[in-house]
């Protein structure tokens, strides 16, 4: 026969209060813990550190400046659509080729630089986290 324990509620209360559950990988850690047994995460507050912050500025400004150089791009294919029409030679290249041409390559520099931006963020979360106390 196997022999079983009981234990009381003030026991069990007492276990309850000196225990937590990691926010990473639900394991029961001790209430004091910094750092998870089982997984290895900070279960306290943490901070991604001056680089992250830098790196997700950094993101920021790369969508806006290519936003910018798209916009640029968008008022300089104004003036060559009216030179194209002025002076095509070839009655192949019509305005409305050269709208198709440059309207894709703004596209293609939006979508890349929003990418790369939102890329730069992402990492940015990525980060090594350290606690804030930790220096």
């Amino acid at each position: 026969m196997l022999a079983s324990r009981s234990i009381s509620r003030e026991t069990a209360h007492a276990r309850l209060v000196a225990e937590k559950s990691c926010t990473f990988c639900c394991d029961v850690i001790p209430k004091e813990a910094k750092k998870c047994r089982s997984c290895g995460e900070w279960v306290v507050g943490t901070s991604h550190g001056f680089l992250a912050a830098l790196l997700r500025l950094f993101g920021f400004f790369w969508a806006l400046v290519s936003v910018a150089i798209a916009g640029g791009l968008w008022l300089a294919a104004q003036s060559i659509r009216s030179w194209v029409w002025m002076h095509s030679v070839n009655p192949m290249i019509t305005p409305r080729a050269v709208d198709f041409v440059l309207y894709v390559v703004i596209a293609v520099i939006l979508l890349k630089g929003i990418a790369v931006g939102v890329g730069f963020g992402i990492m940015a979360r990525l980060s090594p986290r350290r606690p804030r106390w930790w220096t």
